[in-house]
């Protein structure tokens, strides 16, 4: 009897899966079918999806104790690492429900497993981005959504909430954490030359967002907007203290251009007595008009305050406007000239430029609790990339793309300067080495580390500081860039083989000159070479090459060595080959193996040489 009423189910469930209806339909009560078995219900889930990936890092450094001095390494020269030392987990599912098709809600679950051989547990789990809720309605005035919950991620304007995301001139041989996998494993490096960009995912250009984010499109006279309450990733962490960012836009599009209203107001105290109110306002506007002869111009204009219980220097302009000529018959190449200028009082650490004038509440980010969030740490006067900006600065951009049969060409040039002169300090990395210099120090973001006591750690990279030392006093440094990017592809046994370079040539000097100081008379000189080699040995495997050569030295009125009384003269190099082997459509392996050598002439300590090979294994699911 049992075996009967067995088949007897299995036979209506066949027939429900074989019926025009789904078996998910088959789930949902009614009147007409109320008879059937198994029992239907009237309400339920539209779609249930799970999503996610799955990335395991090795990473292993051996370095030569007779050439390494840098106190982190504790007599230790030889590491294993099991983990992302990104801080990003090694499982995540992406859970998503609909209630109905205007509603979703998804959770990020997350697995982390370090093996570190602490005593501590190495088994992590729980919520990554948190139980986050979408919602979206349409009615004839226009389209409304909002989000809220855990974190998103999200952009208004460039000044007043987003990433920068430059002008893609940089090297692809190592991976980020955010890096897809592709459908074919050369395509990666296949975009990159025809498009100059890559796919990322949803975070790039964005900024992560915990609150209520509601959005609205597609009103009357072609109106947009959205408003924003809650916390960037600077008011996060467990503080008891009340911290907040408030954002809005208004934007009205036209059939070629759009101009909109941009504002964010952020603000905390400075301690848990809440009375001494500390924080920043910033208002823009953002506008884009594109003419039928190939011409754009775009820009973002507005002003901004820094307030605190010591700092009230009043409100601050901010000018950043690109006018680009698309190729016309009247001119051969596309160029854009840029300019752009941001008082020094002028502070949102959520935007694509830098602070780097109000120093009184950086603190040493090593010493943090793990539940709190980093205070952005300021970046003094700064040697950034073209595209990067930075608060206190004025200046000019060149940018120009050159195209012909198998290569591809761009150059960028930039001249500005400071408004004042606030630092007797300068900042700068060092492109051949700077991800294997952060991995000395795994975990958080140690300040004024390294054998001088002079490099500060970011995420993925590594900053180093040089005291100026001018009798003349501090000035408003004049900072100058030229960055060429060429790609060029050919065939070897026809099979593909691309080649691309990227070079850096940058001068820091007193004062503003158009063109570049390289002379002992600027305060830094840098040059960075860095050559990029893919070639497909076949559909499935790529086999890359990196080589990277960095020069950096100190010019006069700059800090010296004691023992040798030589200004900085820094050197770096790198080699490095690997491997792309794609296993199935969604599953990727990369390897890498680099080898590295680093001195700087004059200050003995400053010195190290070593291998570091990682394995990646990256399946999206």
């Amino acid at each position: 009897m049992k075996i009967n009423i067995i088949a007897f189910i299995s036979c209506v469930i066949l027939i429900n899966s074989l019926s025009a209806q789904s078996f998910s339909d088959s789930l949902i009560f009614k009147p007409s079918n109320g008879g059937l078995y198994p029992k239907n219900y009237e309400y339920g889930l539209s779609n249930i999806s799970i999503s996610g990936f799955y990335r395991f890092l090795a990473c292993y450094t051996s370095m030569d104790p007779s050439l390494t001095h840098y106190p982190v390494m504790d007599s230790v020269f030889n590491r294993v690492f099991i983990g992302d030392d990104s801080q990003l987990p090694q499982l995540s599912l992406n859970i998503g429900v609909s209630p109905n098709k205007n509603t979703s809600i998804s959770t990020d679950l997350y697995l982390w497993q370090q093996m570190t051989g602490s005593e501590n547990d190495d088994f992590v789990k729980g919520l990554l981005l948190g139980v986050n809720l979408y919602g979206t309605h349409s009615t004839n005035f226009g389209t409304f959504g909002v989000k809220t919950g855990g974190i998103h991620w999200h952009k208004q304007s460039p000044l007043t909430f987003a990433a920068n995301t430059g002008y893609n001139r940089f090297s692809l041989f190592e991976r980020n954490p955010w890096d897809p996998n592709t459908s074919n494993i050369y395509d990666r490096y296949d975009d990159f030359y025809k498009n100059g960009a890559l796919t990322q995912d949803e975070r790039w250009g964005q900024q992560a967002f915990q609150g209520l984010i509601v959005e609205a499109s597609d009103l009357p006279s072609g109106y947009s907007g959205s408003f924003m309450h809650g916390k960037s990733q600077l008011n996060g962490g467990s503080s008891i203290i009340p911290n907040h960012l408030t954002g809005g836009r208004i934007q009205k599009s036209f059939s070629r251009s759009f101009i909109s209203l941009n504002g964010v107001h952020n603000q905390t105290y400075t301690d848990e007595s809440t009375t001494n109110l500390l924080g920043f306002n910033l208002y823009t506007t953002e506008f884009e008009f594109k003419s039928k002869k190939n011409v754009t111009l775009y820009g973002e204009i507005g002003k901004g305050n820094y307030f605190s219980p010591n700092y009230d220097a009043g409100w601050g302009n901010a000018f950043d406007v690109k006018l680009n000529f698309d190729k016309t018959r009247w001119y051969k190449f596309p160029f854009e000239i840029r300019y752009f200028s941001i008082s020094p009082n002028v502070i949102n650490n959520n935007g694509i430029f830098w602070n780097t004038s109000i120093l009184e509440y950086s603190q040493d980010n090593s010493q943090l609790d793990p539940g709190q969030a980093p205070i952005l740490f300021p970046f003094a006067s700064s040697l950034t990339q073209i595209g990067q900006m930075t608060n206190n600065r004025r200046g000019l951009i060149l940018n120009t793309d050159l195209n012909f049969k198998n290569t591809k060409l761009t150059i960028g040039y930039s001249a500005a300067k400071e408004i004042d002169a606030i630092s007797n300090q300068i900042t700068y990395g060092h492109p051949s080495n700077s991800l294997q210099l952060s991995r000395f120090w795994r975990w958080g973001f140690p300040t004024n580390v390294g054998p001088y006591e002079n490099i500060n750690k970011v995420y993925r990279s590594v900053f180093e500081t040089l005291n100026i030392e001018d009798p003349n006093g501090v000035s408003a440094k004049g900072f100058n860039s030229l960055e060429i990017s060429c790609k060029t592809k050919t065939q070897i046994n026809d099979r593909k083989l691309m080649l691309f370079y990227l070079g850096g040539f940058h001068s820091i000097q007193r004062d503003y000159n158009f063109l570049p100081t390289y002379d002992s008379t600027a305060y830094l000189q840098s040059y960075n070479h860095q050559l990029d080699i893919y070639y497909a040995l076949t559909n499935k495997v790529t086999l890359c090459g990196y080589y990277g050569y960095d020069i950096i030295k100190a010019g006069m009125h700059t800090e010296t060595n004691e023992d040798s009384g030589g200004y900085k003269d820094q050197e770096g190099k790198s080699f490095a080959l690997g491997l792309d082997i794609q296993l199935e459509r969604n599953t990727g392996l990369y390897i890498r193996h680099r080898w590295m050598d680093y001195i700087d002439h004059n200050f003995a300590l400053d010195r190290y040489k070593g291998t570091e090979t990682t394995v990646e294994l990256k399946i999206f699911f």
